[in-house]
This record gives C-alpha cells, sequence and structure tokens, in this order.
C-alpha cells in the first residue's frame, strides 16, 4: 500500500472510531422502583418510600458518573406483563443497557425487604435475525436488606439506599 492510500485508510478508520459512534450518549441505566405493597388506611405509604429508595439510588449512582433515567409507576398497577414492556420501551427509548430494580415492601410474613437487584438489558432478536427491542437478562447483583416491620418508622431509605448502591458500584467497576 502506498502512503497516500495508508493515509485515506488511516483517516477513514479515524472517522469510523470518532463518527456517528462516538457522538452518541454513553448507554444508560434505568432506576424502576414500584411498590408492591397496596395503600392500606393507617398503614405505610409504600409508594413514597418506594420513590425516595429509587431516586436515592439513582442520585447515588449519578454521582459515580453514570447516565441514569428513572421511572417508577404507582403501586395500583402492578400489573407484570404491562410494566415489563413499558421498562423496556422507555430503555430501548433511553439507550439503557441495564436496569436496577429498586424496591421497598413487605413481605408475606411481614419483613420488611430493601431490594436492588440489577439486570442487563440483551437484544431481542426477530425471526430474520436483526434486532427488534430488549429483553431483560439474568440478574448480575442483588443486594438486599430484611429488616423488622416495627423498624419502619425509623427507617431512612435513602441512607440505606446510597449504601446499596456503593456495593453495586464495587462489584461492577467500570
Amino acid at each position: 500500500m502506498r502512503r497516500p492510500e495508508r493515509l485515506a485508510a488511516l483517516a477513514l478508520l479515524l472517522a469510523a472510531l470518532h463518527g456517528p459512534a462516538a457522538a452518541r450518549p454513553m448507554p444508560c441505566t434505568l432506576v424502576f422502583g414500584q411498590a408492591r405493597n397496596l395503600p392500606e388506611a393507617g398503614g405505610p405509604d409504600w409508594q413514597a418510600l418506594n420513590e425516595d429508595f429509587a431516586a436515592a439510588v439513582a442520585a447515588a449512582l449519578d454521582g459515580s458518573g453514570r447516565r441514569i433515567v428513572t421511572m417508577s409507576l404507582p403501586n395500583d398497577r402492578i400489573d407484570a406483563r404491562a410494566t415489563g414492556l413499558a421498562l423496556l420501551q422507555r430503555a430501548d427509548e433511553s439507550g439503557c443497557n441495564t436496569l436496577i430494580e429498586a424496591t421497598v415492601f413487605a413481605d408475606v410474613e411481614q419483613i420488611l425487604v430493601l431490594r436492588l437487584r440489577v439486570y442487563p438489558l440483551l437484544p431481542q432478536l426477530g425471526g430474520d435475525g436483526g434486532i427488534v427491542g430488549l429483553r431483560i437478562g439474568a440478574p448480575l447483583f442483588v443486594s438486599q436488606r430484611e429488616l423488622a416491620l416495627a423498624t419502619l418508622p425509623r427507617l431512612r431509605p435513602e441512607l440505606l439506599a446510597t449504601q446499596m448502591a456503593g456495593e453495586y458500584l464495587q462489584h461492577d467497576r467500570r
């Protein structure tokens, strides 16, 4: 290859490396929160607890330099299929490649659970082998705290969220 041809090839390579792909924003992480427990008269505000927890997780991750997109749904719309489709649509539109479920709930044994679960968002292939959307992969990371439900009045979800997000960041050193 002669010198002018090498220079032209180098220019094309540099353009490919620094062209439109470089202009694309870095992939994002979708932080999702939704209360599992329905509201009860005199009971805790599960929706507010979940929103605070998810917001604190998002803030901790954003502070580490990651591009964060948030989404929450009211707890009166607990429909796994519809929620999953809404999550995947939002992630696809935003260019996210990671989903973090941040949730606070009381389980059937009345144990207070705070959970951070991280999933990869993977390409969903169509019949022709082309990418037609995203799908949620197996969890990559889980951090969970189980507390007596009686601790709820003293609970500061933002502190636990920051700690749990920090654990994830230690696990996923980018």
